[in-house]
């Protein structure tokens, strides 16, 4: 049974990790993702900005969404590498991250991610690698280790 995109969103904004850092999917179509996070206290880092750990994942999920709308994926999309120069500080107010698939492979995908404030300040700049696992025609589970497989 093949998962709609409008399915996938809706497990996506009740994963709980989604929910702990209160990111939400804004939109999600060929290629291109826009995910965003209103910042609250559990955002801030001890010096008072957003925690760049906030900012990466916001990032890496853009990302995962941007090749998710890609369509016609044979499995799922795992991080490979993620590289993020932060630009910026923001204390308050939303961050949003807007994702582009800038190549696609067979089964690597590459995206350019810029996280900018709600007013367009341009508060951090990302690239990153994603592999495409299989899924297993039995069960429908992604292979974490497909060169573990029983067959080999």
């Amino acid at each position: 049974m093949q998962v709609t995109l409008e399915k996938l969103i809706e497990q996506g904004e009740n994963n709980p990790f989604y929910k702990l850092l209160s990111i939400k999917i804004e939109d999600v179509k060929d290629g291109f993702a826009r995910l965003s996070i209103e910042i609250s206290k559990k955002h801030i880092q001890l010096l008072g900005s957003v925690h760049g750990g906030v900012i990466a994942s916001l990032a890496d999920s853009a990302v995962a969404w941007a090749i998710y709308g890609s369509g016609n994926l044979i499995g799922t999309p795992v991080t490979v590498e993620i590289k993020i120069n932060f630009l910026l500080p923001i204390k308050t107010g939303k961050i949003i991250a807007e994702a582009r698939t800038i190549h696609r492979g067979s089964r690597i995908f590459v995206g350019d991610v810029e996280i900018k404030s709600n007013e367009g300040l341009l508060l951090a700049k990302s690239i990153a690698t994603y592999y495409i696992v299989e899924k297993d025609p039995t069960n429908g589970n992604a292979h974490a280790r497909p060169w573990q497989s029983s067959n080999l």
